[in-house]
């Protein structure tokens, strides 16, 4: 049987477009002066919001595509969870947003729907997870993760426009598979960290602000929002 490489698709806006034909270069993103800054790899802040620890990093990225800012924005994100809630990690709940309120919204490394071959399944992932449960639609690429057993249902809305919407690229590339944070619930006292791939930023978007919802998995509420405010350059 053929297998099909999974699609990994950037929205190509008129913003973007634009900057392609003048020319500019991709954002480098630093934390704002009001950001508390962490050290370790990259570019990096640090949030806490509900009990929860929100760190992002920006010019993490070294692997396969070295060049990968020039389709997408990979930012490192570490979750912490020190509250006695589980709490949801989707797509849809971490978001950039620019000074004119424009979102950009995680683009999700998995097509879903797709066949999958035996390289892109993350039997050893690069980061460390504790008390992380996947996503119960993620379970054959994670071969090796306990799947979340409550309601965590497939966000087709979410995911589809990223196929059927989007201009598809030859990407993502096994690193960017085994790198990325997957989708899932965090228990109390468990940790996750993983790359998030935004579409690629101009440098003059200004100030950014990455923002992750803390939701409560077994209510859904939302009980706070993290926030760290970037610099495009």
């Amino acid at each position: 049987m053929t297998t099909k490489r999974p699609v990994f698709a950037v929205l190509l806006s008129s913003t973007a477009l634009f900057a392609v034909a003048c020319g500019r270069t991709q954002a480098k993103l630093t934390p704002a002066p009001t950001a508390a800054a962490v050290s370790g790899p990259g570019r990096g802040a640090t949030a806490t919001v509900a009990g929860v620890q929100f760190v992002a990093r920006a010019g993490a990225w070294s692997w396969d595509p070295r060049d990968l800012d020039k389709e997408a924005t990979p930012i490192l994100v570490e979750l912490h969870n020190a509250s006695s809630i589980p709490v949801t990690v989707r797509y849809n709940r971490i978001t950039l947003t620019d000074e004119a309120g424009h979102k950009f919204a995680a683009m999700p490394p998995y097509d879903v729907d797709a066949t999958i071959s035996e390289p892109f399944t993350v039997r050893n992932p690069y980061y460390g997870f504790d008390r992380f449960e996947i996503a119960p639609y993620l379970r054959r690429w994670y071969p090796a993760f306990r799947g979340y057993n409550g309601a965590f249902l497939y966000d087709a809305a979410y995911y589809g426009p990223y196929v059927t919407r989007y201009r598809e690229v030859k990407l993502p590339t096994v690193d960017m598979i085994q790198r990325a944070l997957p989708e899932g619930v965090l228990s109390p006292g468990g940790h996750a960290e993983g790359f998030v791939y935004f579409e690629a930023l101009d440098r003059d978007a200004g100030t950014v602000t990455l923002g992750f919802d803390v939701v409560n998995a077994a209510s859904g509420a939302v009980v706070g929002a993290a926030k760290i405010p970037f610099v495009a350059r």
